[in-house]
């Protein structure tokens, strides 16, 4: 580029027209209205053509838009109108071969001596210098990319998403015409691509397109596995062919650079960038595309690789779940830090959380072993096996069997020890019960003087046990034992039946089972029992085996029998006349307990009437008193006769309650008193019984709550359960606080309902509720009220067993509260001859156990 002109130069087409024709780059000279003057070849090449700029046009269409010159016509005009005497402008367009051209312009006047302008226009070629900022602009924004993945976890967290943006920023940095995203579906030979995200400078993210049978596209095939070695490759449309050159031909695209992501030695993705220019990419470019491929692959590497590792902990759990032995991880100090489900429910543990964080050493049973089994671990480096006793969560001791060994970081350092555990209680049971059983087998053979053989048809011999030597009277050291050795000791009177049971026997495969005799010495001879059963393999018979048993003690034992079978005969005749003495005698005895037991029963009887009629007597003087005591208190004002007045009254109503309880426990004791069961519907029951203790629910402020359903009823009679209610419930009303809370609920059962009476009131002191039951027991007389006399939970538990019933009562000690579990059964198998009596139950009191209830500040639950 030529410099400005300095003032007072004169225009000379001599001067200026062959210098503009040597300029390296484009230089032409114009006047004031645009037109060409003269122009050099390089301005040609560059305007001519695509601009419609020839040897003496005008320049003007330049100024046109998307043309060379649009941005710097008010340059022209500031020089033509002498505000400016030159302008150096730098314009960017595109060339006939679509490549991005850069020239910096110098525009400047031209005195000449008819005073016109005369404009010159000279320019140099900065593609270059511009390419080479363009390019270092790219690549640090390819930096910052990597350096936006690799600060945060957005592209773990959300893949997907993040690759799209990856996508668009690297297609808006480079400038191309679209950037996709493919993945190669396993790990070779490879079968389909599929364009996962497909975006466009133009209209953003589009439909993909898939490449199927890649398998079947050499070119292709070819360059993937170029790509498996970590190389990016530029494709250019000329020398494509197959599936690629159509994704050429459809988006009319002349290049594309292909980054691989490759994970180990396996080709699973890559990204393409499309130009419609052939482009060059350079060297610093493609490394940092690399760069970022490999961060991306970096991270996506991670999250699959945490991916599979929270699956093979899922499916590693799942199946140390489900196999049958116990798998077990500790840390360095042996606390157990990882347990399968078997193995806490083998140790009696309610869950695998329950016994993790227990120490391994708690778990062996003799503490003692736990440094010798540690120091055997550390002392070898291979898995091992170990006998060992674990304690369960209830103090057992399970046989077990331990396989394990030390784990390592990547460091070498200790990190704790791993190993199966395999309960071999059952094993070791029937290993000691096969022992023992061999053993006793062993000692059953020498005493039961019996062998066992087998017998081989094709080698014609026996092979027996030692004991059959002895049987046989033959010497150990003969070791083999044929068909003759029985034959030849067998007495004549049974050698056709030996012949002839044996072989056959044998022969067919049959079961046989007969007995022969032996001669021993001095005339005698020895009783022997043959067994014997098939021995068949895949349907062959090979020959026999079996037992032979020496039965001679047998047989003298049967004639024995014989001999005594006729004196048994003779001692059970005798036998059967004593037993019909004894019938005799056990029916007069019989007579007798029923006449005894008749006299009692009138004695009970008498006692009962004697009881009504001193009670009755008893309530007769007690009447008049009853209401006339009253009525002398009204009548005096002397503050010591009231105060003694008001004691006789108290006393005499005490008296009284006494008389009637008394009369009430000998009608309990009667064996007629239940003739009137009906339906007795619970609910109804209690609510009656609240409404009324309405008047001392009122002063003392008490909430009772009643939630037991409407439906649920027993059978009884209505005084009974009322006597019971009305003890129970009267009981938690009196004894509880100002302001307290009384709730009864009931559970139903397949045969029986159970009801729960619960109170917040002055409680039961521990050494008190084994005794609360028993009659005329008071917990405490000094705070027990006047009236009472103890006899109201004994008369309760009494009604209640006679309807087969049980009661239990609870408290955690003064003031704590009170809570009472009664069980009655809804259709109770009552048989009044089978009731007990009211005194002998009340006398079995004390060695009956339950968790009963009583007031520790003194009532008469």
């Amino acid at each position: 580029m030529i410099p400005p002109l300095q003032n007072g130069s004169l225009f000379s087409k001599s001067v200026y027209y062959p210098l503009i024709q040597n300029l390296p780059g484009p230089a032409c000279i114009t006047d004031s209205n645009f037109q060409i003057l003269t122009t050099n070849k390089k301005f040609l090449e560059i305007f001519s053509s695509k601009h419609a700029i020839s040897q003496y046009s005008t320049i003007k269409p330049l100024f046109q838009k998307n043309h060379p010159f649009s941005g710097i016509e008010e340059e022209f005009k500031k020089i033509i109108e002498g505000n400016k005497s030159h302008s150096i402008q730098i314009i960017h367009f595109q060339s006939e071969t679509y490549h991005e051209k850069w020239y910096k312009i110098l525009i400047t006047s031209i005195p000449n001596p008819e005073k016109e302008i005369i404009l010159l226009i000279s320019g140099c070629d900065i593609t270059d210098e511009c390419n080479l900022k363009i390019e270092q602009t790219r690549i640090n924004e390819i930096l910052k990319i990597i350096q936006d993945i690799t600060k945060s976890d957005h592209l773990y967290d959300h893949p997907e998403e993040q690759i799209q943006q990856v996508m668009s920023r690297i297609g808006l940095i480079t400038n191309i015409q679209y950037c996709s995203y493919m993945e190669i579906d396993g790990l070779g030979p490879y079968t389909s691509i599929q364009e996962r995200y497909f975006w466009s400078k133009k209209k953003g993210f589009l439909i993909g397109t898939d490449i199927n049978n890649v398998n079947q596209d050499s070119a292709l095939s070819s360059l993937l596995q170029i790509l498996v070695s970590h190389t990016p490759i530029v494709l250019k449309k000329p020398k494509v062919s197959g599936q690629l050159k159509y994704l050429f031909d459809k988006r009319k695209s002349e290049s594309a650079l292909i980054i691989p992501l490759i994970q180990g030695i396996y080709l699973y993705g890559m990204f393409l960038l499309w130009d419609r220019e052939i482009r060059e990419w350079s060297q610093t470019e493609q490394t940092a595309l690399m760069i970022l491929a490999g961060v991306i692959e970096t991270k996506l590497a991670r999250r699959q690789v945490e991916d599979n590792l929270v699956r093979s902990e899922e499916k590693f759990q799942s199946l140390i779940d489900q196999i049958g032995d116990m798998y077990f991880m500790t840390d360095k100090s042996g606390i157990l830090i990882r347990v399968s489900s078997s193995m806490a429910k083998n140790l009696g543990y309610p869950s695998s959380q329950s016994l993790e964080g227990t120490s391994f050493e708690e778990l062996i049973h003799s503490p003692e072993y736990w440094p010798i089994f540690l120091s055997e671990i550390i002392s070898g480096e291979k898995i091992k096996d170990y006998d060992i006793q674990l304690r369960t969560y209830d103090n057992r001791s399970i046989y077990s069997s331990i396989s394990c060994r030390l784990i390592y970081d990547d460091d070498g350092l200790l990190q704790g020890i791993e190993g199966v555990i395999r309960d071999i209680s059952r094993r070791k049971q029937y290993g000691d019960l096969l022992t023992d059983i061999e053993w006793k087998l062993e000692q059953a053979q020498k005493i039961a003087r019996m062998g066992v053989w087998s017998y081989y048809i094709h080698l014609e011999r026996f092979r027996v046990s030692p004991e059959i030597f002895a049987l046989l009277g033959l010497s150990q050291e003969q070791n083999i034992v044929t068909i003759h050795d029985f034959t030849s000791r067998t007495i004549p009177q049974d050698l056709d039946k030996l012949l002839s049971f044996f072989p056959r026997a044998v022969d067919q495969g049959i079961e046989f089972d007969f007995e022969f005799r032996i001669n021993l010495m001095e005339k005698k001879f020895r009783y022997l029992r043959i067994k014997g059963k098939p021995l068949i393999k895949k349907g062959i018979i090979h020959g026999s085996f079996g037992i032979i048993q020496d039965i001679t003690e047998r047989k003298d034992v049967e004639n024995h029998l014989m001999k005594y079978a006729t004196e048994l005969e003779e001692k059970t005749m005798e036998l059967d006349a004593m037993r019909t003495q004894l019938l005799d005698m056990n029916r007069d005895l019989d007579n007798r307990v029923r006449k005894r037991t008749v006299q009692i029963d009138q004695l009970l009887k008498q006692k009962d009437e004697f009881i009504q009629i001193i009670g009755h007597d008893l309530k007769t003087p007690l009447t008049p008193l009853v209401a006339i005591l009253p009525y002398i208190r009204k009548k005096i004002d002397d503050p010591e006769l009231c105060e003694l007045l008001d004691n006789s009254i108290e006393d005499v109503a005490t008296i009284r309650k006494l008389v009637t309880t008394i009369l009430d426990l000998a009608q309990m004791n009667s064996l007629y008193m239940i003739s009137d069961i009906q339906d007795i519907y619970i609910s109804e029951l209690v609510n009656q019984i609240i409404s009324d203790n309405a008047y001392l629910i009122h002063q003392k402020s008490l909430h009772i709550t009643n939630s037991i359903l409407s439906e649920y009823s027993v059978k009884m009679s209505p005084v009974h359960i009322e006597t019971i209610f009305g003890n129970l419930i009267g009981n938690a009303i009196k004894y509880s606080f100002i302001d307290g809370n009384v709730q009864i609920s009931a559970n139903n059962y397949q045969d029986s309902i159970e009801i729960i009476i619960k109170d917040e009131g002055i409680g039961i002191e521990l050494e008190h509720i084994t005794r609360i039951f028993e009659e005329f027991y008071r917990a405490d007389n000094s705070r027990h009220e006047r009236g009472s006399h103890g006899l109201g939970l004994a008369i309760v538990k009494r009604v209640i067993e006679m309807y087969h019933g049980t009661i239990s009562i609870q408290s955690e000690g003064a003031g704590k509260g009170t809570t009472v579990h009664l069980l009655l059964k809804k259709h109770p198998d009552i048989l009044l001859k089978k009731k007990p009596k009211f005194s002998e139950s009340f006398s079995s009191n004390k060695m009956v156990k339950v968790d009963e209830r009583a007031k520790t500040q003194g009532h008469d639950r």
